[in-house]
């Protein structure tokens, strides 16, 4: 493809995946999201605002007057490990609803446009009936929160034997699941992450297609399956490219084009893709971004 890849998509990055150490560290949270509103070479971006009022009311101004546009907000701060928004106890589902009933005004005040989720344990396998109607039930009052402030739930696939072994999961379960809430509530989608599909045994762009109408937003990312040895073994985010992963350009290419040919990347309606990774041993986050930048404009030329 000889026309820019701006023309048909906005081009984003994980903030929250780069500086992996703001889930940790909450004044590095602040001090280094600052410094990525800053970026001109992004158009939108996923993200999490730290604990504590004060540092919140801090990024919020920022956030609104970064230029970026079609922002998302992702729950990464919840430890989706131990506590799970498909569990079936009233007492682990009243808390967790404090906490995302918080982040939902968080997102709402920022300005977004959508909100990321998963749904986390037990494992496909290991579900019960009871599990997938508490993830139902929460799925549906979570699309009614976000509707005040005109912010889609954007369901998120994930392994579900692998590594983090969530309810949902396979991938046609995510969907029959969204288009059963989107019968009672509209708001809700697909954010697809092409660094899962390996973990989840998905062919690429069979997974694109069949996602079809209900895909909202891409993450382009990567994963570590061979060597059980890598830091980034499981679902780490290593960056597109990195040695011994399932992604490089060569499947970014694949993906561009079947998002071309389904219509998520167009000049009438530009399509939002994401990058998410933690930087490259060695290398900074802004050359990790720049390394990865390049290979999808490379991969768009294939196209």
């Amino acid at each position: 493809m000889k026309e820019s890849l701006k023309n048909y998509a906005r081009i984003g990055v994980v903030y929250h995946m780069l500086y992996s150490r703001c889930m940790s560290d909450p004044d590095y949270h602040v001090a280094t999201l600052e410094a990525f509103l800053r970026r001109d070479d992004i158009e939108t971006f996923d993200f999490c605002l730290p604990y504590g009022r004060e540092r919140q009311l801090s990024l919020i101004p920022a956030i609104r007057r970064s230029g970026k546009v079609n922002i998302v907000y992702a729950t990464h701060l919840v430890p989706l490990r131990k506590l799970s928004f498909a569990s079936d106890s009233y007492f682990e589902q009243a808390q967790l609803r404090m906490i995302i009933a918080d982040m939902v005004e968080q997102a709402g005040t920022c300005g977004c446009s959508g909100f990321i989720f998963a749904s986390g344990g037990p494992a496909f396998a290991k579900g019960t009936p009871a599990n997938h109607d508490a993830f139902y039930d929460f799925c549906c009052w979570l699309c009614e929160s976000l509707a005040k402030y005109n912010i889609d739930a954007l369901l998120e696939p994930f392994d579900y034997d692998f590594d983090k072994s969530y309810l949902y999961g396979p991938l046609d379960k995510n969907i029959e699941l969204v288009e059963r809430v989107a019968r009672v509530h509209p708001n809700i989608g697909i954010e697809l992450d092409i660094a899962h599909l390996p973990l989840m045994r998905e062919e690429l762009a069979g997974s694109i297609r069949r996602c079809g109408k209900w895909l909202k937003r891409v993450h382009f990312g990567n994963c570590v399956m061979k060597n059980t040895a890598d830091p980034f073994y499981g679902d780490r985010h290593p960056p597109v490219g990195y040695p011994g992963g399932e992604i490089d350009t060569p499947q970014l290419a694949v993906a561009l084009r079947t998002l071309l040919e389904t219509g998520f990347l167009s000049t009438e309606k530009r399509g939002d893709v994401v990058l998410e990774l933690n930087p490259f041993p060695g290398k900074s986050e802004d050359e990790s971004v720049r390394d990865n930048l390049n290979r999808v404009m490379r991969a768009w030329a294939q196209v």
